[in-house]
Order: C-alpha cells, then structure tokens, then sequence
C-alpha cells in the first residue's frame, strides 16, 4: 500500500516575525508546511508542487495575494485560500470572497491559534470536496460500465426476440408450403396447357391466370420476409393497430395446424401506436397462434376471436379461444422465460416472454384471464398516440 502524501501548507508573508509565529503555531501538525518571503517564490511553487492550502498576506511587494488566489485555484480548484491583511476593506474582502477564499483574516491576529482552527476547517471542507470528486469519478465509471451492459442486453433481447420469431416460422412452415405449392402446380398445369394450345384468347386466359398464381406466391413471400426481418432493422413509426392485427393473422391462417379452427375478429379502425411494426406483428402472431392451437384441441370446433378499439386513452387489443385454459398457477409463469405448457419439442417457452417484452417496451401491458375449460383471453394496452 503507498503511503498517504501530507497535506502542504505554504505560507506566504513578507515579514519574517509573521513567518516565524505562523511556523510555531503550525509545527505540531501532520501537515507538510513551506514558508516564503515572497510572492514570486510563492508563484514558483504553486506551478511546481501541489498545494492544498496556500495562507497569504495580500500586500506583497511582488506579487499580491489576491493573484496568488487566482494562480492557486487556476492549478487546482479544491485548493483552499487563507488571506491576511493589516489593511482590511469591504472592498477587499468581497474580491476576495468572489475569488473563492476559504476565510480573510485581518492582522495583528488577536489569538495566533484562531488562524490554526481555520486551517483544520479549511483541510476538511477540501477532504468533503475531494470525496466528492472521487465519488463522482467512480459514478461516472459506474454509468459507464451499466450503459455498456445495457447496450450489451438489449443486443442480446433483440437477437431473443429474433431467434423466437424465426423459432414461430419453423411452425407456420407447413402451412407456407402448402400454401405455396397450389399456385405452384396450377402455374406448372397452366404452362404445360398453354405449350400444347392452339386457341391464341384461351391461352392468353390461361397467362393471366398464371399472373394471378404467381401474385398470390408474391404476396406470401412478402408477408413471410416481412416477418422474418430482425426488428432493429425498423425505424419506429405510426403503426396502423388494425392492419397489423389482420396481417398477423393472415400469416397465422396459412399454418397447416390452425385449419379446423374459425376466427372471427372486431377490430376498430383508426387507431395508432408509435412502435416498430414488426414487433406488434411479432406480438399478436405469437398470440394468435397461441390460441389457435389450444382452441383446435376442442372437439366441438375451434374459434379464436380477435378484437381491437380504444377506452380513454389506451389502445386494447384481445386474443380469446375455447381451448381447455390455463389454470391459476401456471398463469403466474407463463411470462416467464422458457416457461411452456406445451408438449415436451412443440414450443421454446419465449413466445409470451417475447410477447411481454415487447408490449413492456412500449409501455404497454398484457394480462391473461382463464379458468380451466373455459378458455383463455389476452389482453394488451397500449398508451393511445396521438
């Protein structure tokens, strides 16, 4: 361990007797103390060596005290200044005081010691202010190493949510290819048809429906990639609630797994969030899906109802199906990460963390309200945008 550096003292005056009394009174102290005569010698000092309280007469024949001040807290702004003077002025004092002096005494000093009591009150009030540089120094080192690993957590949230999201379009791939592959063999038929034909209007019918298939694989391949695209690709923008909602479902109703169940939505027009389109999409296939897979396990026919509108000030957005529901103690975990009820390989346990991360992140707010085979019903609130 270093050893601690002594707290320096210089003392500057130009009379020898006021030196001699100013090092008695000071020799009993841990303190390193230098006398001087003059100011220049004090000046020379003030640039070379730290001083952590400089104690000087302000009539000087070279240099004054009140430009030592200056120097002083030029070199160091926690260095402490003692004034004296035998020719005391408001005037002077209040210079003194805006320059940032710790204390003006006047001279003869009336108790020598007086002088030794504000040297202590001086040392302390410097300590305080030191601690506090350091305690600063240390929060903005802390600040900066919590900023990194926030940064470093949303990166890795981001990549989550990405990952989840490309987790949901291994499941809604049978329905895509399915989807897909019509047109595809109606585009194959059709071609095949229009090679062998020698009526030009009924080939040129057949081209056009050809047109139409490929639009339709178009269409799916936008919807597909539009999804899949990474999140932090997107600017934050004016989302349209309800075209989001029906665009989720779209994607969801082509999955192989949802084709026996009915959907039936309710969804107010007009209403806006200031959100990254994507994730609101992200959010409400997640749900959907969700619930089509639980409302599909009922053997009277599936239904999932979706509903969207505004109360106060507040978007709402709803996903219910007739599933078997969730019981009570599970809906305590089901935000939670890797939580799933699912079967053992039919889900990762991140869509709903995704889910609640999401709409957190916008301020929002899902709740669940199930009772075991009754269904289940999420809601999401988001602050209206205006």
């Amino acid at each position: 361990m270093l050893p601690i550096e002594k707290k320096h003292l210089l003392i500057v005056d130009d009379e020898p007797v006021i030196l001699q009394i100013l090092k008695a009174v000071f020799e009993e102290e841990p303190w390193r103390v230098t006398l001087v005569g003059t100011g220049a010698e004090a000046e020379r000092i003030l640039h070379s060596e730290r001083v952590d309280l400089l104690l000087t007469d302000k009539n000087l024949p070279d240099v004054s005290g009140l430009e030592l001040l200056r120097i002083a807290k030029a070199r160091e702004p926690l260095c402490e200044v003692i004034i004296l003077t035998g020719y005391g002025s408001l005037e002077t004092a209040l210079a003194a005081m805006e320059m940032d002096a710790f204390d003006y005494v006047l001279k003869p000093l009336n108790n020598v010691f007086d002088i030794r009591k504000k040297a202590r009150q001086a040392f302390a009030k410097q300590d305080v202010a030191l601690e506090n540089r350091r305690l600063i120094v240390a929060l903005r080192e802390k600040n900066l190493a919590l900023e990194a690993a926030l940064e470093e957590t949303r990166s890795l949230q981001a990549e989550l949510v990405q990952s989840e999201k490309l987790a949901g379009i291994g499941t809604l791939a049978a329905g895509i290819a399915h989807e897909i592959s019509s047109p595809l063999f109606g585009i194959m038929g059709l071609a095949e048809a229009i090679a062998d034909e020698q009526d030009l209007p009924l080939a040129q019918s057949y081209a056009r429906d050809i047109v139409e298939y490929c639009r339709t694989v178009r269409d799916i391949v936008v919807e597909l990639s539009s999804y899949s695209r990474a999140a932090t690709t997107e600017y934050l923008t004016t989302v349209e609630f309800a075209r989001v909602i029906q665009d989720a479902l779209r994607l969801v109703e082509r999955s192989a797994d949802v084709r026996n169940v009915r959907f039936e939505t309710n969804l107010e027009e007009g209403l806006f969030l200031h959100a990254r389109t994507n994730e609101i999409q992200q959010v409400f296939v997640n749900l959907i899906k969700n619930a089509a897979e639980a409302a599909s396990e009922t053997e009277a026919g599936g239904v999932v109802r979706i509903a969207a509108g505004r109360t106060g000030n507040h978007v709402w957005g709803t996903v219910s199906d007739n599933g078997p529901g969730i019981d009570a103690q599970k809906q305590k975990l089901i935000f939670d990460p890797f939580y799933t009820t699912k079967a053992p390989g039919k889900g990762t346990g991140l869509g709903l963390n995704i889910v609640y991360r999401i709409v957190t992140k916008y301020r929002g707010l899902v709740t669940v309200d199930s009772r075991e085979g009754l269904g289940a019903t999420f809601e999401l609130r988001f602050p209206l945008e205006r």
